[in-house]
């Protein structure tokens, strides 16, 4: 999918910095957290000097040395079809300190932002991947080893890819209240139910699935696979399933992530959220739900 640079107006172009660290910061904290499966799209910094008003004469470039290292950060996914979303925050100079893994005094907040990012993730690659329909693979057998599930999906999916290449699938695990875990996954388009079926038959033995594509539009679909393995995901998080480094959820490596981020010098007077919604609108044509943490912190997108 090909994304236009951010463009801003002329009073906050001319705070506009190509800040190529703060652009590798962002490429990191998008990439591959829910596991080695999935590859992330490179985040992609706006030029300097560069406006939606044009027809003016280019912003002059700033000299970084002149100001502190605290930046806005500006993030916009444009997954096309009048479909995006937005974020904005404040970077400050000095990074907070981290306590060792598993040994925060804030575990309940941690594990409510670990929640929220999985959530996140989850959300991007499926819009990101146009993922319309929902494949369900089951066990006749009570499998309650998530360790044999997880490795029958991996040998499920190497077996599609020797027949379609091309296939791509967004996965994520629930478990029965009898205990057995079965595999909801999103995938893109119709599928050859017979030749799946087969090939997850060749891994266990005596199972199913099931294909299914959601009532409504393409972006009804897509936005429901979003609520509907979201919703699984955070009750693995809410029955206690996870343990530290634990993948959340599977995915295609082949799915590129669409980002562009910018980071914008403060000014006096800068209203971050109006600078951000006016490029959800350029990018979506309209602005459909708004989450403020503060006025330095926020969310949105263009679906309800």
């Amino acid at each position: 999918m090909n994304q236009h640079p951010l463009g801003f107006n002329p009073a906050a172009g001319a705070a506009l910095t190509n800040d190529d660290r703060d652009a590798r910061l962002g490429a990191r904290r998008g990439g591959g957290r829910e596991g080695s499966e999935v590859a992330t799209a490179p985040v992609q910094a706006a030029q300097a000097g560069e406006s939606g008003g044009g027809g003016g004469a280019a912003a002059p470039r700033l000299e970084k040395r002149t100001y502190s290292n605290a930046r806005y950060r500006i993030t916009l996914r444009n997954y096309g079809k009048n479909m995006a979303e937005i974020g904005w925050s404040f970077v400050g100079e000095v990074p907070a300190n981290k306590a060792a893994r598993g040994e925060s005094s804030e575990r309940s907040k941690n594990e409510d932002r670990a929640v929220r990012r999985a959530k996140s993730r989850l959300r991007h690659l499926i819009l990101s991947a146009n993922a319309n329909h929902l494949l369900t693979l089951t066990y006749r057998e009570n499998v309650t080893d998530f360790k044999r599930a997880a490795d029958d999906l991996n040998r499920f999916v190497r077996k599609v890819k020797v027949s379609l290449p091309d296939w791509i699938y967004i996965a994520v695990a629930e478990q029965q209240a009898r205990g057995a875990w079965h595999w909801h996954l999103a995938v893109r388009g119709r599928q050859d139910v017979d030749l799946l079926r087969a090939h997850w038959r060749e891994v266990v033995g005596d199972g199913n699935i099931d294909v299914s594509a959601p009532k409504g539009s393409r972006k009804d679909q897509r936005l429901f696979l979003v609520r509907y393995l979201g919703k699984y995901l955070v009750k693995a998080f809410a029955t206690g399933q996870r343990s530290l480094n634990a993948h959340r959820f599977r995915a295609s490596r082949s799915i590129p992530v669409c980002a562009e981020s910018v980071s914008i010098v403060p000014q006096p007077g800068m209203n971050l959220e109006d600078i951000s919604l006016d490029q959800l609108r350029e990018a979506a044509g309209s602005v459909g739900f708004v989450w403020k943490n503060d006025s330095l912190c926020g969310w949105a997108c263009s679906w309800k």
